[in-house]
């Protein structure tokens, strides 16, 4: 009985065995036929590009019907044929081997419906322009293909050919949208100028192309932001926009805008009438709402579209957002730099009248936060508000140093005459000693001690335009810097400094070739230099209590360096003079047998050369320096030439009669014309030969000198009274026997002289 009922289920198990075995076959068969039909259908949709296929609906039908079937069997092998197959194992294998492969190419097939019909609704949406749908079909394609279903799908050709159709979609997709933008936006420049006049018209247009609706525009927009395009392209428009626009309403107040709409969308134009470098900056009331009235063009024609929602409590992102993050920042930097730093007042009196641009520049900044242009958290027009007054003092400052590099680099041949009556600005009493009462009367000064009147009185003198105009400049701000708040006041403080300084480096340098070539120049700036050092000692005491406690409001460290620029500037034209003197000097042969005319005329031509070169100097110096100065200078020079000519003529060895009258005719020559090189206008009733002997230290050797060319050997002892006579004065008792010698033969007497001279 048992083995009856084990043979017929075993005979039960092989038919149930057979009929699913012939199920598989049958299915197996219908999805080989399934295969070819796909692989038909996509080899024309996606590798051969055909345009248009039919029967996806009945395939999908299919597939479907294809699916449940199999399910059947699959539930049919689980549930009764699997436990029925112990002793079939082989056979239960090869059965699920077929199953599992049946699986696969039903999957794959599966994935080629879903990417065949992901294409068609790229090209649905294309075809509707609805850009937005059209790129997320084409992700999902993308998406699609970058999953595998099955470890050998790089063997399928079929999906090789939808990935390059997939590429091929996405870059026409991308170039539609980048033509749908271009036609969008244009931007037109046009110059015209009017021959008859010289009026000059710039005009710049950016014109917005309507859509048809606003969602289409939306569409063409969001559709580049998922295709990755929009950033690139709102890069360009917004360099653009800064360049074309922005930059102008920054820079020129003569700009005018103008809205209008032609018919199939809206412009905007920007006109400027005249040449850029004729135009004045723009005034931070006008620049604000030219500003704002390009932003609201834009928002209200292009940027309005929403590109995301945000998270919550976030605001939404908008393509003005995006600009924003774009030339945000640029556009409020350049609006402080161009604008509203220009705008800031030049004194500190017109400073307190500057609230207007302040509260101005806060709504400008509520504003642009309201387009979404700048983030709330923005701090650049918050900065400028905060920093007006370092804005300020930063602003004195600049213009301060350069104007004083102007004045430094200007000429300087135009001069002017300063006198002592009382220098720049007013002078605090001094009776109680210098430094403004802050020191203590020294015990050893008498009580009702006082500075003379003349303490600071400033020599008559010419100076340059441009120096005075620098130091009235310093004078007015640190007069300014004393009204002002701590932190400006210590900024000008400095400024001054540091203008001094530079004019210590820029000038020289700048004027170098002059200085060196030109001795009117040298004078002048030696003047310059000391009309600068006189009011640096004066500035300190003038402004020591009107600028803050906590810096040391003083100018006389800078003093030195001050008057040893002109010092230098002017010794080293000194040199270069006396050098010139002496190699008129060396063409007379040391004044050997000058009796022979022709080396007397070489001699003579000489001396002249000298004296002309001298009068010259006297010219270009007499109204330039102070009379002292100018007498020391000139009189240096003169003393420099004596002392050339009388060692010469001292170190003769043989001087004959002739010769001692021609060298005597020479001297004479020179010493006639040296009080006139001396002789100042402005000081007539000087005694001229009072300041020959205090600014020619060798004249009275000069004078002596002629003497002994023409005296006899006894007034020559005369003169030397035992080495206590004026002539001992001048000359050493060696220098007076090579004289003796030289001039007088050798004689009894010529050796008794001799021997007085000790």
């Amino acid at each position: 009985m048992a083995s009856f009922v084990a043979e017929v289920l075993n005979s039960a198990g092989q038919l149930e065995t057979q009929e699913a075995t012939s199920k598989l076959r049958v299915l197996s068969n219908k999805i080989d036929g399934l295969k070819l039909e796909v692989n038909d259908m996509t080899h024309n949709k996606c590798k051969n590009f055909q345009l248009h296929i039919s029967g996806t609906e009945q395939l999908m039908n299919d597939v479907e019907s294809i699916k449940t079937e199999m399910q059947d069997v699959e539930n049919k092998i689980e549930s009764q044929i699997k436990s029925q197959l112990n002793i079939s194992t082989g056979e239960f294998q090869s059965l699920t081997g077929q199953l599992t492969d049946i699986n696969c190419s039903l999957v794959v097939l599966e994935k080629l419906v879903n990417l065949k019909d992901g294409l068609d609704s790229l090209k649905a949406a294309e075809k509707r322009q609805d850009y937005s749908k059209a790129a997320d079909a084409l992700h999902s394609v993308e998406q699609l293909l970058i999953q595998p279903v099955y470890k050998h799908e790089q063997e399928i050709s079929i999906l090789t050919s939808i990935k390059t159709e997939c590429r091929v979609q996405s870059e026409g997709l991308i170039n539609d949208l980048r033509e749908k933008w271009k036609d969008t936006i244009q931007w037109t420049t046009v110059n015209t100028s009017n021959d008859n006049s010289e009026e000059n018209v710039s005009k710049t247009c950016l014109k917005i192309l309507s859509q048809g609706d606003s969602s289409k525009l939306e569409s063409v927009i969001l559709g580049m932001k998922k295709m990755n395009c929009l950033e690139d392209k709102m890069k360009h428009f917004g360099e653009d926009l800064f360049s074309n626009l922005i930059t102008p309403i920054m820079n020129y107040e003569e700009i005018t805008l103008s809205e209008n709409e032609p018919g199939i969308g809206v412009t905007l134009s920007l006109s400027m009438n005249c040449e850029p470098k004729q135009c004045s900056p723009s005034v931070p009331a006008n620049m604000f709402q030219k500003l704002d009235k390009v932003l609201r063009f834009l928002n209200t024609h292009l940027l309005y579209v929403v590109l995301d929602d945000g998270k919550e409590g976030e605001d939404q992102q908008t393509l003005m957002s995006v600009l924003g993050k774009i030339i945000g920042d640029k556009t409020l930097e350049l609006a402080v730099k161009q604008c509203l730093i220009k705008a800031i007042p030049r004194s500190h009196k017109e400073l307190e009248s500057f609230n207007k641009v302040v509260q101005m520049t806060e709504l400008a900044h509520n504003q642009l936060v309201a387009l979404h242009f700048i983030e709330s958290t923005n701090r650049i027009f918050g900065d400028y508000v905060q920093n007006v007054t370092v804005l300020f003092a930063n602003k004195k400052c600049q213009e301060l140093q350069e104007a004083a590099r102007k004045l430094m680099t200007s000429e300087v041949h135009d001069t002017m005459v300063v006198t002592h009556d009382k220098p720049i600005g007013e002078l605090l009493p001094l009776a109680k000693g210098v430094g403004g009462g802050k020191k203590a009367r020294r015990d050893d000064l008498p009580a009702d001690s006082i500075l003379s009147g003349k303490t600071f009185r400033l020599p008559t003198c010419h100076i340059s335009c441009s120096i005075q105009e620098l130091m009235i400049m310093a004078y007015e701000t640190l007069l300014e810097a004393g009204e002002s708040s701590q932190q400006c006041a210590i900024q000008m403080y400095c400024a001054v400094r540091e203008m001094f300084e530079q004019f210590s480096c820029v000038f020289p340098t700048y004027h170098k070739q002059s200085l060196e070539s030109l001795p009117q120049f040298a004078a002048l700036h030696y003047n310059n230099c000391m009309y600068i050092a006189h009011h640096l000692m004066l500035f300190g005491h003038q402004f020591s209590k009107k600028l803050p406690t906590t810096i040391n409001a003083t100018f006389v460290d800078l003093v030195p360096k001050i008057r040893r620029l002109g010092t230098e500037a002017f010794m080293y034209q000194l040199t270069k003079q006396k050098a010139q003197l002496s190699e008129y000097l060396s063409a007379a042969n040391g004044f050997r047998n000058v009796s022979e005319k022709e080396i007397f005329f070489t001699s003579n031509r000489a001396i002249k050369q000298v004296l002309h070169q001298l009068q010259h100097l006297r010219n270009v110096w007499q109204d330039i320096l102070t009379p002292s100065t100018y007498r020391k200078a000139i009189g240096g020079l003169l003393n420099g030439v004596m002392v050339k000519i009388a060692d010469s003529i001292v170190s003769l060895e043989d001087i004959s009669a002739d010769d001692a009258k021609q060298l005597s005719q020479l001297i004479t020559t020179l010493t006639k014309q040296s009080p006139e090189l001396l002789t100042v206008q402005s000081e007539e009733e000087a005694n001229i030969t009072v300041e020959l002997h205090r600014n020619v230290p060798k004249w009275q050797r000069f004078q002596e000198l002629d003497m002994v060319l023409n005296a006899s050997m006894i007034e020559i002892g005369d003169r030397w009274a035992s080495g206590k006579g004026p002539l001992a004065v001048a000359f050493s008792a060696n220098e007076i026997k090579q004289l003796i010698r030289a001039l007088f033969q050798n004689t009894d007497r010529r050796a008794a002289m001799l021997a007085k001279i000790k």
